[in-house]
């Protein structure tokens, strides 16, 4: 093993003329504050492999490797937030002296006292859990291993995939057969996406439910959308109320305002008009954030006007909805939050009262009303949301999830469309800077009879609001494009099956230790959200486990970015003039 020497700087970095400090020991911990940079000094030889393994305990830091003669061989950067592995596997190309420099990662978009805020509060520390350096001998027989097991891994999944002919719906459903038996008891079917503006994906997810509906009897759609704002389009797929456009631009979300989801829709209500009622697919909208709320303010205030309260509700209903329909100061809402509590408890409390007054099934859409309100009101509150280590926007879409299935006769089945890290199953993936995803809630709930379909592609683009690093704020809706995905990246291993379009089980996987390995280590994956910027430099890519994120897995091998409707065109205007994605 070489000798790992530390040099600690706080202030600046020079790679050179520098006195080394005692060799530094594993297993103990690195303190970091503020934006000092360490650096460690370790003698190489060409065709080595240096193997180093930090352990991030709340500072996401960076690795950057220096040649002999200073410089940059590579960065390393795990997108994995202040805690969890930073790995380093360097080969080396030319013998002498390397420096590696760790140091706080500081997003480059901070400016002025922003930036300062935020290096003020840097304080974490760091623990070197593996440094090792193969010889040239072991760094082959290493790569040899590797290069089998990335073959091995590659045969697997040509012969494990099922090759599907196309994504888009109403062009026969014979490739998806092979799913019937592996979908049979499944209550919830989740498809997730790589991100929220995708052509293909949301094409391939209207494919799915075409099949889930017409050949396994699900009769629920659900999406990561305003559960309010999505009775407009139920109304439409059930009865034709309205029209398709009207109903989609009532949800709010931009990212679902696209011909594709359009397409979708039109589909269910043709669909629907061609079966019986009690066969008939609804359309749920399960995300409870402060989007579309307009039709539970207005039903809940003018429920409260025309009953008598006698005095007895303190809150004045219409001003509290008033504010909270015009841009609230989402830093502290607790005194939102206990007004609507208020209002809450008077109409539990004077259930009889108010139910003689009007009915009971109109109380009780009035106090589910009042209730999606109050989710995305703490939804919404930082302050609130900050004082809990989950993710309380996917507790509630799974209270949601469940809620609708235990309104509906028993066995009803459910395609439920969100993004990859909404559905995954696994409780550690991180949506927004928190754990316990929605899916990962719904396998506790109902086990086995929730199956995660994750997407993935090789190449392509997608369509997002661009945030403006320099003038700080979201200024358009742009077009982000995806190249070939990165050699061993998940993206890039499904790409090696030379199948455009194809379909992979997990559960029934291989028996194999290389492929149990595989589908339980983390790859990087593209996946993106509704906003991403120009200005990173970086691509969109997560770390996923396949197999512990997912059930099963849909590959598209070449992307494209969604197509916004006219109506959504609208309202990237009004996003762009508000600053929000």
């Amino acid at each position: 093993m070489k000798n790992l020497s530390l040099l600690l700087f706080a202030i600046s970095f020079g790679l050179s003329g520098q006195e080394t400090s005692p060799t530094f020991e594993i297993n103990k911990n690195t303190q970091v504050k503020g934006d000092e940079k360490h650096l460690y000094e370790v003698t190489l030889n060409k065709g080595e492999l240096l193997q180093l393994h930090l352990i991030q305990k709340n500072v996401d830091i960076q690795i950057v490797a220096f040649s002999a003669t200073h410089d940059t061989i590579k960065l390393f950067d795990s997108p994995n937030g202040k805690n969890g592995l930073e790995i380093v596997e360097l080969p080396i190309e030319k013998s002498g002296k390397h420096t590696f420099e760790v140091s706080p990662l500081i997003p480059k978009r901070y400016k002025d006292s922003i930036l300062q805020d935020f290096i003020k509060n840097i304080d974490g520390s760091y623990l070197v859990s593996k440094f090792k350096v193969l010889s040239p001998k072991e760094h082959k027989e290493l790569l040899d291993l590797k290069e089998a097991q990335k073959d091995s891994v590659i045969s697997w999944i040509k012969d494990q995939s099922i090759l599907l002919k196309n994504v888009k719906a109403e062009t026969g459903l014979t490739d998806l057969s092979y799913l019937k038996p592996i979908l049979k008891n499944k209550r919830v079917v989740g498809l997730g996406e790589t991100s929220h503006g995708t052509k293909e994906v949301f094409q391939m997810k209207h494919r799915m439910l075409e099949f889930l509906v017409k050949e396994m009897g699900f009769r629920i759609f659900a999406i990561e959308a305003s559960h309010v704002g999505c009775k407009p389009i139920n109304d439409y797929v059930l009865h034709g109320k309205g029209t398709s456009r009207e109903a989609l631009t009532a949800q709010g979300f931009w990212i679902w305002n696209t011909d594709e989801v359009l397409a979708m829709i039109e589909w269910m209500r043709n669909y629907n008009q061609s079966i019986p009622e009690h066969e008939k697919v609804k359309f749920i909208g399960i995300d409870t954030q402060m989007v579309a709320l307009e039709l539970a303010y207005d039903r809940v205030n003018n429920f409260v006007k025309k009953t008598k309260n006698d005095g007895l509700l303190k809150v004045k209903v219409d001003s509290l909805f008033h504010k909270l329909k015009n841009k609230p100061d989402r830093n502290d809402m607790s005194l939102q939050r206990q007004k609507l509590y208020t209002v809450l408890s008077y109409l539990i409390v004077n259930e009889i009262k108010l139910i003689h007054q009007t009915s009971k099934k109109e109380y009780q859409h009035i106090i589910a009303d009042l209730i999606k309100i109050i989710q995305g009101v703490e939804v919404a509150d930082r302050d609130y949301k900050n004082t809990f280590d989950f993710n309380v926007r996917d507790e509630y879409m799974a209270q949601t999830v469940l809620e609708v299935l235990q309104n509906e006769k028993p066995g009803t089945k459910m395609v439920l469309w969100a993004h990859n890290t909404h559905i995954s199953k696994n409780t550690k993936t991180i949506v927004n800077g928190k754990v316990r995803p929605l899916g990962s809630i719904l396998k506790e709930y109902i086990a086995e009879k929730y199956y995660a379909i994750g997407f993935a592609t090789n190449q392509g683009s997608f369509r997002a609001m661009n945030y403006n690093v320099n003038e700080k704020r979201y200024d358009k809706n742009a077009v982000f494009t995806l190249p070939p995905a990165k050699e061993e990246s998940l993206d890039w291993y499904f790409a090696q099956a030379n199948k455009d379009i194809f379909f992979i089980d997990f559960v029934k996987s291989s028996p194999k230790k290389t492929i149990t390995a595989f589908l339980n280590q983390e790859r990087k994956a593209y996946s993106g959200g509704a906003s991403w910027s120009l200005d990173y430099g970086i691509l969109p890519a997560f770390d996923i486990s396949p197999g512990k994120n997912f059930d099963g897995m849909i590959f598209i091998k070449e992307t494209s970015h969604s197509i916004l409707t006219p109506a959504g065109e609208k309202e990237i205007e009004k996003r762009v003039k508000n600053n929000a994605h």
